[in-house]
């Protein structure tokens, strides 16, 4: 009867097993699921048949199992209109499948920067080469004017940093790109505080340790010289 039927009252699962051998009238060979994308699978199988069946059918009622036993002996392929709805009223007995991992590819190398070797470099110059997460490019997207814009982003969940492709020209200097990956560097390195059931990134702390950055005000100095190019202006 397959794996979960151990888990399953014999009883039921032996009531089962005899209405559908009553209605289909032919031999069957019954297995009890646990599957999350098919309630019902019919094999042809010598004189009879080989069924597959989720455990919500446990519950299932005379008219359910009627349906049921039509369908198995029919060659419809699509099941009854009563089948479907007793599948829909129990859709919480499915189990909800592990969501898979999104696989991420890591984009390092760009026109004018390689992140990773920026990255490695901050790391071993100011974090003796503690900080773990990952660096990226984000999404290049065209160039249009726009009344703000985000140069990078950490996220604690995956452990990542992305930077603006923005940043990828020419005209950008080395120490403004490594001051940036810096920033963001020291949200994995510091981490999240909490006040009062408030989460604080930008505290007292981390303004401190970013003021580090050798090229701090020069980087903010830059930035808020070019702005108008990095909008696309």
């Amino acid at each position: 009867m397959g794996s979960i039927a151990r888990n399953i009252d014999g009883k039921v699962l032996s009531d089962l097993e005899e209405s559908l051998l009553r209605l289909v009238r032919r031999p069957i060979q019954l297995t009890i699921t646990d599957n999350v994308h098919s309630m019902i699978h019919i094999r042809n199988s010598n004189n009879g048949f080989r069924v597959r069946l989720h455990h919500m059918f446990l519950e299932a009622d005379a008219a359910v199992l009627r349906s049921l036993a039509s369908f198995i002996t029919g060659r419809k392929k699509r099941a009854p209109s009563l089948l479907r709805s007793f599948v829909a009223s129990h859709h919480s007995k499915i189990r909800k499948a592990p969501a898979k991992p999104r696989r991420v590819v890591l984009r390092h190398r760009g026109r004018y920067f390689n992140l990773k070797e920026l990255f490695d470099r901050v790391n071993q110059d100011y974090f003796a080469n503690k900080v773990d997460c990952h660096i990226t490019w984000g999404a290049r997207r065209p160039v249009r004017r726009q009344k703000s814009i985000k140069l990078a982003s950490y996220s604690e969940r995956t452990k990542m940093i992305r930077i603006n492709p923005v940043l990828d020209r020419s005209y950008v200097p080395l120490y403004v790109l490594a001051g940036i990956i810096y920033h963001e560097m020291l949200h994995h390195y510091l981490g999240i505080e909490s006040r009062n059931g408030r989460q604080m990134a930008h505290t007292k702390r981390f303004r401190r340790f970013e003021e580090k950055f050798p090229h701090y005000h020069h980087m903010l100095a830059w930035k808020e010289k070019n702005l108008h190019r990095l909008l696309g202006r």
